[in-house]
């Protein structure tokens, strides 16, 4: 059900890192107005992340809070990945993204909408959980958690509550 996630295994290497902030608010300001960061691994896959505001808090220079969020996994030889939230926190040391609030996520006809998406590089890991709806043309599912590693492509769906059953939808 999940093949869209099927694709080549993704390097955990960087190889290019690049930051483009357009605009700072008010000198000596921690908000920035369209941030935009990039990173592309040394086989070609590209990370790009954009926001209408960033706030750097100066106790973690690293970490960057998003507002009004999209950002593209682009993984060669396949269609690109959309993520779209009200909310991140990006961490530009590792890439690691927290997206939150009305998170979405599309792949061809491929849509999930959940509350929280963690990708975490450096574990190879993607998480989605709360409140999980996944559909494309002919199912829909709902369930609490979602892990996608994103080297071999595994998935595994759960609920909270070990009595709950993940709900399946199929419509024609």
């Amino acid at each position: 059900m999940f093949k869209y996630f099927n694709q080549e295994p993704k390097s955990e290497k960087k190889k290019e890192s690049k930051k483009k902030i357009s605009k700072i608010l008010k000198e000596k300001s921690n908000i920035i107005k369209d941030i935009k960061y990039f990173s592309k691994d040394e086989i070609g896959n590209t990370y790009s992340i954009n926001a209408e505001y960033g706030e750097i808090k100066e106790e973690e220079s690293n970490i960057i809070f998003l507002k009004n969020v999209n950002a593209t996994i682009d993984i060669l030889n396949s269609d690109n990945i959309f993520i779209q939230s009200d909310f991140a926190k990006y961490n530009s040391k590792n890439y690691d993204t927290n997206f939150y609030e009305n998170t979405k996520v599309k792949y061809t006809e491929h849509e999930i909408n959940c509350k929280y998406l963690d990708l975490l590089f450096n574990k190879n890991l993607a998480i989605l959980y709360e409140n999980i709806i996944y559909s494309d043309l002919q199912t829909r599912l709902l369930a609490d958690r979602l892990e996608i590693d994103i080297i071999t492509k595994n998935s595994k769906l759960s609920m909270k509550d070990g009595k709950e059953k993940i709900k399946i939808v199929y419509m024609k």
